[in-house]
């Protein structure tokens, strides 16, 4: 029997292993317990200074991606200006009201299932005798650096505290407190399991400060790119996992997802299909990465290296995924030194390249594990807000997932931007569009006016 056949063989078992295996991750985690926290930070802004830092912040994580910074900064500025924040109504002006960040650390689970301590961000208007009316989880863009954490860099929708909302922003895995620790790109129940623990810890922070919550306060979730894959995790979550008693508590009316990975089977499928990785191959690179970190209890001596084409080993991919530790973006950059392109054969050795196998095929079911389009139905709205000439993230992704929760009668709405672009662009439409409008009129926009 050849090499090649033999560690055929070695890989499929062990693909099995895991695929028997994984699904204990979650075990550990979300309980019908109060979520323990410590409060490491906090610092009061006006709503002066949280727009600008929020903005910087937002200028940082965008750098990378070539945006023009200065003009997108005014037109976020512009945007920010004429949103109707409701502490603008009546005795609360936003001039007058004080907006507390406060970072925290709070008991979760490592992706081995290893107690661990995470981190995130809450933010809260400081009004005597206020009640906040609802809460936002917001799951960030991947920044160019995991150094750039909510719990170290405000984020910019940190503005929309003065909807008098308590804002949640988790750090992912391998920031903030765990900097320096990989990040498991694409498992999404993973982080939907982190994330709820999150906004529960901040409701305990919040409510512990004396604060009460108005009669009807209620939840919206959102976010974009990777975040858009995370709020449909924590909306999948927080419906199918989550005990009733602190399902009540988050009380989550609906989401927002824009542009995210829901299915990474097909995500890889497609690309070796089609034959294009599209305009970011270091995605499809780093989620294999994640996959194979999140279980490497059970891999055995089995790396990374052994799915990569000989070019791309010759070129030092393959060291470059196991040392790097700056982020997705740190990789792109790299990479765009190498003039492999976005084919997948430049990229994957032949035996990722066959989707009839049976190694394909389990490995493919491995990432089936983090599906979040299947084998659930949201009973609170969803609505995935993408693209079709998507660029990056193909736009099958949400007419697979529309149509996987919409089937027998999930609610589920699938929305276009009025002008089709690339992935980058629609992100500044989706900014916009939480930036400009209220939640309550995103809501009506979005869902209620689609059923």
């Amino acid at each position: 029997m050849s090499y090649i056949a033999k560690r055929g063989i070695v890989i499929l078992l062990l693909l099995f292993s895991i695929a028997l295996q994984a699904q204990s991750v979650l075990e550990t985690s979300c309980k019908d317990s109060i979520v323990p926290y410590r409060v490491i930070d906090i610092h009061d802004y006006s709503f002066k200074e949280l727009m600008d830092e929020g903005i910087n912040t937002l200028a940082r994580q965008l750098d990378v991606l070539h945006v023009p910074i200065k003009k997108f900064q005014l037109i976020i500025k512009d945007h920010i200006k004429r949103h109707p924040f409701s502490l603008n109504k009546g005795k609360y002006r936003l001039k007058n009201t004080t907006f507390r960040a406060i970072s925290f650390t709070y008991a979760s689970c490592s992706p081995e299932g290893e107690p661990v301590m995470l981190s995130g961000l809450v933010t809260i208007p400081v009004i005597d005798d206020n009640k906040p009316t609802k809460m936002l989880i917001q799951h960030r863009i991947l920044a160019p650096s995991y150094t750039i954490a909510p719990s170290n860099s405000l984020p910019f929708e940190t503005v929309l505290t003065a909807d008098n909302t308590i804002c949640v922003f988790p750090d992912y895995y391998g920031c903030g407190i765990t900097e320096g620790k990989n990040l498991p790109y694409v498992s999404l129940n993973y982080h939907g399991c982190c994330a709820t623990e999150c906004a529960l810890a901040a409701l305990n922070i919040v409510q512990n400060a004396g604060i009460e919550l108005a009669d009807n306060f209620y939840t919206w979730n959102t976010g974009y790119s990777q975040g858009g894959g995370y709020a449909l995790a924590v909306h999948k979550y927080i419906e199918t996992a989550l005990p009733d008693s602190l399902s009540r508590r988050i009380n989550l009316k609906w989401s927002l997802c824009g542009g995210g990975v829901y299915t990474p089977s097909t995500f890889y499928k497609t690309a070796i299909v089609t034959g294009n990785l599209g305009t970011t191959p270091a995605v499809f690179l780093e989620s294999l990465r994640s996959l194979f970190y999140v279980h490497k209890g059970h891999l055995g001596n089995l790396p990374p290296r052994e799915f990569l084409s000989d070019k791309a080993k010759a070129l030092g991919l393959d060291s470059l995924l196991l040392t790097y530790d700056d982020g997705l973006w740190d990789l792109v950059d790299r990479m765009g030194e190498t003039g492999l392109g976005n084919e997948p054969a430049n990229y994957f050795s032949p035996m990722m390249l066959d989707t009839t196998t049976t190694l394909f095929k389990n490995l493919m079911s491995i990432f089936d594990l983090d599906d979040c389009s299947m084998g659930w139905h949201p009973h609170a709205p969803v609505v995935l807000y993408h693209s079709k000439k998507d660029n990056c993230v193909p736009y099958q992704q949400a007419v697979n997932a529309h149509r996987n929760l919409s089937d027998s009668g999930g609610k589920c709405t699938l929305v276009n931007p009025k002008s089709n672009g690339s992935h980058v662009f629609t992100s500044v439409f989706y900014y916009a569009k939480i930036l400009r409008m209220s939640e309550e009129k995103l809501y009506k926009k979005y869902f209620l006016s689609k059923n």
